[in-house]
């Protein structure tokens, strides 16, 4: 578990030092006004549910709780997306671009990891 929160937090700090480098290298006319607190949410959200599904050994409830943990994952991460949009309709492009590419980078994380745990629990 603590490799996923380490490869968690270094591909946050990625994230967040490529997109610092786009928009010096012009790559991007502007940095998302909510560049932190998405890159905080998302790695949380991430990070909290990951920690309840590792903690689940029996395969028929990882999979029931897997399912209700994305989709309150998504009500959630989409509520997050709207209040975007309304604060800041000149900029919600950016915004929701790169909310998009931080919610698929850790999702694939997060899935590469449960999938391993999952895969080592059946092996044993």
């Amino acid at each position: 578990m603590i490799r996923f929160f380490v490869v968690l937090i270094l591909s946050a700090f990625a994230i967040w030092g490529l997109s610092w480098l786009a928009h010096e290298l012009a790559w991007v006319a502007q940095m998302p006004s909510f560049l932190y607190q998405t890159l905080i949410f998302v790695t949380f959200g991430t990070g909290l549910m990951f920690r309840y599904l590792y903690r689940i050994n029996k395969p028929d409830t990882f999979v029931q709780l897997y399912l209700l943990m994305m989709v309150v994952k998504i009500l959630a991460f989409g509520a997050y997306a709207f209040f975007i949009v309304l604060e800041d309709r000149a900029g919600a492009t950016y915004n929701i671009v790169f909310f998009l590419i931080c919610y698929f980078i850790f999702t694939a994380l997060e899935i590469a990891f449960l999938f391993q745990k999952t895969k080592d629990d059946q092996a044993a």
